[in-house]
């Protein structure tokens, strides 16, 4: 008895130590697989997770097969050239042309047919490579290789690129040029309208390429809708057998273009079968301020000159009836206009500074807005606001062009006639965009005639009070003095210390702070901050009072020579 369970557990440990070795064998194996595999199967770059629903089978393309646990039952195999696969000790699979799913449904079910095995996996582990031509207005027409994810655009990247209009003159650094002088110094680096014009005619058509497949279908592609709008419909991917034909822009086939409210409008080629919905995609949309209810086609007759304008209402609503109108089709040299709102979120806004309480930006929330209520939204004045002071510049008229001062300001003083120095030095005078009013009469004696309506970027400017009057020129001692109310000009000069020598009394102006205007003196109470001008006398004024002065004795002697004569004339008789 002893020596049988002796037995037994001696067969227990060999048992145990033969699935030992056969673990270990199978993880050397897998180990290895792995490492081969590693080194055999570099990833492909993939834009996202391949879709079993989408991706075709062909000849190259590599599996991986799993039955159970048996090593001897899990294969990589790849697809033959005529287009099976085989597995062994099993037979052999039709899978070219098939999705990926129909092929693992397909070897699943082969697989079922010979073993008795829930857990069976099938994966795809390699991309088959393939070539397919391209061909016409390509940079470099030719072959080349493409896996089973590449789309249109990666073979025609591989091929050069699309040949554009202004190709070969876009390349035109310095150093090219150079290089292009030298090694063909009689030709010129300029090209001429017949190249500039064969350079157009062979340009690619981006909007109409050719995919010619295998099984004898064409497949249209507006290529030029995946570069703009981002459209993977039209960047397909690629199949074995492919043939890919870029045709030049046909200039005869007519052009199509969408402008006014789209975030790009343009003009492009025409490509069979248009919409408005592609041209709007090709635009990139409406902008926020289109209104979107009309779509106007503007559409010429037949072959005449003239034109119709056909009406698209759009009642966002209703979808059928929006896909009705997204799928209008269009014709060659029909132009799509969309129109925009009339001031859509018009931003208006004001600005004030100086002494108010919150100055700053404000926005002009309804229309009219009058300067009352800006100055009650802004706080109203600080006790320091100067309001004979105060003005209001519309910013909007300082962008307008005066073409008179322009002519006058290139001209000399001498050029100018008398009339057109007063007009120039009167402009240059102005402060431009000053709005007309009066603050004081306003909000002090409340009329209400002076509450102007604000426009969009008008500023508002309160100073700060300057107790002082700044009398300049030709006073013995210029500058601030002291501001009085309700006094004039003379006042402020005797305090200046009054005029010196050179002085022109006559001609004593008073410049008031707000609006800078010019005041004679005579008769004008200054205000605090206006600026006092005592002009300097000019040397033809001693010469003409000279003149005068000796016309007048000439006359006299001329009256006294003539009393002599009557006198003598009537002593002779």
């Amino acid at each position: 008895m002893r020596q049988l369970i002796g037995l037994l557990c001696y067969a227990i440990g060999l048992t145990a130590v033969a699935q030992d070795v056969s673990s270990l064998y199978l993880r050397n194996l897998q180990q290895a697989s792995g490492s081969e595999q590693t080194r055999l199967l570099e990833p492909p770059v993939l834009e996202h997770p391949i879709d079993e629903n989408e991706y075709i089978v062909g000849a190259g393309d590599f599996f991986s097969i799993f039955v159970g646990s048996d090593v001897d039952k899990n294969h990589q195999l790849m697809v033959l050239p005529e287009g099976l696969l085989v597995i062994p000790d099993v037979g052999d699979v039709e899978v070219a042309g098939k999705t990926l799913k129909e092929v693992k449904e397909a070897i699943v079910k082969k697989l079922k047919s010979t073993y008795y095995s829930e857990n069976i996996y099938v994966s795809l582990v390699r991309l088959r490579t393939f070539r397919v031509s391209v061909t016409g207005a390509i940079e470099t027409p030719r072959l080349v290789n493409v896996n089973g994810l590449d789309r249109l655009s990666d073979a025609i990247i591989r091929a050069g690129g699309f040949i554009e209009p202004s190709t070969s003159f876009n390349k035109s650094d310095d150093t090219d040029e150079q290089n292009r002088n030298m090694a063909s110094p009689t030709k010129s680096s300029k090209l001429s309208e017949e190249e500039l014009k064969e350079l157009k005619q062979n340009a690619a058509s981006k909007r109409n390429v050719l995919i010619k497949r295998r099984d004898g279908s064409i497949l249209r592609v507006d290529h030029l809708k995946f570069e703009l709008a981002g459209d993977l419909e039209e960047n397909p991917f690629l199949l074995d057998g492919d043939v890919i034909v870029i045709p030049t822009v046909q200039e005869q086939a007519g052009k199509v273009s969408i402008s006014g409210a789209v975030r790009t409008p343009n003009t492009f080629e025409y490509a069979q079968d248009d919409r408005v919905l592609d041209l709007l995609e090709l635009s990139h949309g409406f902008t926020t301020d289109a209104d979107s209810s009309k779509i106007y086609i503007a559409r010429f007759l037949g072959n005449s000159n003239r034109a119709q304008e056909i009406v698209l209402d759009i009642d966002w609503s209703d979808s059928n009836y929006v896909e009705q109108v997204m799928n209008t089709r269009l014709q060659p040299d029909d132009r799509i206009f969309v129109r925009r709102v009339p001031q859509f979120h018009e931003k208006r806004t004001v600005e004030i500074r100086g002494e108010v309480n919150y100055p700053g930006e404000y926005a002009l929330l309804k229309n009219p807005t009058r300067l009352t209520e800006l100055i009650e939204t802004a706080g109203g004045f600080t006790e320091d606001a100067a309001l004979n002071a105060a003005h209001v510049v519309r910013r909007s008229f300082e962008e307008r062009k005066d073409a008179e001062f322009e002519r006058l300001e290139l001209m000399t003083a001498q050029e100018m006639s008398r009339q057109e120095k007063v007009y120039f030095r009167e402009r240059a005078r102005e402060l431009k965009g000053l709005v007309s009013t009066d603050f004081v009469a306003l909000f002090e004696n409340g009329e209400d005639n002076y509450d102007i309506t604000l426009e969009d970027q008008d500023l508002v400017v309160v100073p700060k009070k300057d107790h002082t009057v700044n009398v300049v020129g030709h006073v013995k001692q210029p500058g601030l003095v002291p501001y009085l109310p309700n006094l004039d000009a003379a006042y402020y000069i005797e305090n200046a210390g009054g005029y010196n020598i050179r002085a022109w009394k006559k001609k004593v102006r008073v410049q008031r702070a707000g609006t800078g205007v010019l005041l004679s003196a005579k008769n004008t109470t200054v205000e605090m901050g206006d600026t006092i001008f005592v002009p300097e006398k000019l040397e033809n004024e001693n010469l003409i009072r000279d003149i005068l002065l000796i016309t007048v004795q000439l006359a006299t002697v001329v009256v006294l020579i003539i009393q002599t004569n009557i006198y003598a004339s009537s002593g002779t008789q």
